[in-house]
Order: C-alpha cells, then sequence, then structure tokens
C-alpha cells in the first residue's frame, strides 16, 4: 500500500523513477552510472520530491533500490 503525498507523488513511485534513471545508466562504468544518477536527482528533482524520497527510504524503502542508485542515493545524501 502507497501513500500519496499533497502534491501526488507517491514515494514508490520515486523509487522507480530512481531506479529507471538507474537503468538508464546501467551500460556505464560503476563510477560514472553512480554519478549521473546522483547528478540527475540533484538537477531535476525538487527539495520536496527528495525529502519525501529519503522519507521513505529510511522507512525500509532503500531495499527496492538498485545497487547503483543506492550507491548514489548514499552520495547525494552526504552532500
Amino acid at each position: 500500500m502507497s501513500t500519496a503525498t499533497l502534491h501526488g507523488t507517491d514515494p514508490e513511485k520515486l523509487v522507480k523513477m530512481a531506479n529507471q534513471i538507474g537503468d538508464f545508466f546501467k551500460s556505464y562504468p560503476e563510477a560514472t552510472a553512480v554519478e549521473g544518477v546522483r547528478e540527475h536527482i540533484a538537477k531535476f528533482w525538487n527539495r520536496k520530491m527528495r525529502d519525501e524520497f529519503f522519507a521513505y527510504l529510511d522507512k525500509g524503502g532503500e531495499k527496492e533500490l538498485h545497487p547503483v542508485v543506492a550507491a548514489a542515493v548514499k552520495k547525494l545524501r552526504t552532500n
């Protein structure tokens, strides 16, 4: 079951979107893929989307991420 947010973005949908970004970069070397995912989320996701995404991950959603996306999220959160 998913919970829609005030602006209509479902956190599970954000995970799906992040994994789709990761899929785009899957043919790249791992370091390049991680940076590409990190950069895309930083540039194109607004603060509210990122906050909702991180909150969902903190509640156990991180296990749904592809490994490259998980690595990108870790870098994004430390910057």
